[in-house]
């Protein structure tokens, strides 16, 4: 069996909310040196969040970041992210957003590159509390998941998941708390800064709408949860 580095992180990085906050937290527990950041193209309509997750990964001056392309996503996937269908409408009994395998496929890719770069944990910012009705976001789904990526690589990975049971609200107090280089100023609220400015979550990519909380058209199912979520931190002190 290959034993892995539990110092050296791998962070799957998509650009957003989560995972940003989940880069700080890496960047914060083990160092920016032991920092690895990987980006998935797999065709998805919000891809400028692509340019916002190279931009955090520059900012926070981690060791490495890979953009890996994964074109069949969407020549297999049937999905909202995907086409120019409703967002907002339900299918299957499961949001029109869900990409069948997503977060399997991205998380199997990501384990192999952690396997190359010898880092032994793999972080993503996947969370059932605030639950999007993914089924790929649950815990049990993560768990069984690492077991067999282990098995199959005959390693020992630890698949990290700090969002797991946080609220949207509580993971806008964790990046209330982040101050690092260069930004490490007076103001607690440079964390919350970086997410509003460098991230993206709305599904429809737009980027030409500026809200309280970031950026995005305010009307689609992450935007909403993003906004309800910055509601309630806001309620709770906020940035005071």
């Amino acid at each position: 069996m290959k034993q892995l580095d539990r110092t050296r992180t791998l962070v799957c990085l998509s650009g957003g909310q989560d995972s940003v906050t989940c880069l700080m937290e890496a960047c914060l527990t083990g160092g920016a040196a032991q920092t690895y950041a990987v980006a998935f193209n797999y065709g998805q309509r919000h891809a400028v969040e692509l340019a916002c997750a190279q931009k955090a990964a520059e900012i926070l001056g981690i060791a490495g970041y890979y953009a890996l392309e994964l074109p069949a996503l969407q020549q297999i996937g049937d999905s909202a992210l995907l086409t120019g269908a409703d967002l907002n409408e339900r299918k299957d009994g499961l949001p029109a957003s869900f990409v069948p395998g997503r977060n399997i496929i991205l998380l199997a890719q990501a384990a192999a590159l952690a396997y190359k770069l010898n880092c032994g944990s793999l972080v993503a910012g996947v969370s059932e509390t605030d639950y999007s009705g993914y089924p790929d976001c649950r815990e049990y789904t993560i768990k069984f998941l690492e077991a067999a990526l282990n098995a199959g690589m005959e390693t020992d990975l630890q698949i990290v998941t700090p969002l797991m049971h946080k609220t949207k609200a509580e993971t806008w107090a964790m990046a209330y708390r982040y101050r690092l280089p260069p930004f490490d100023r007076a103001e607690r609220q440079y964390g919350v800064e970086l997410i509003r400015e460098h991230t993206h979550t709305c599904y429809r990519g737009d980027r030409t709408l500026r809200q309280d909380w970031g950026y995005g058209c305010g009307q689609c199912p992450a935007c909403l949860l993003r906004q309800r979520g910055y509601a309630e931190f806001s309620a709770r002190g906020g940035l005071q």
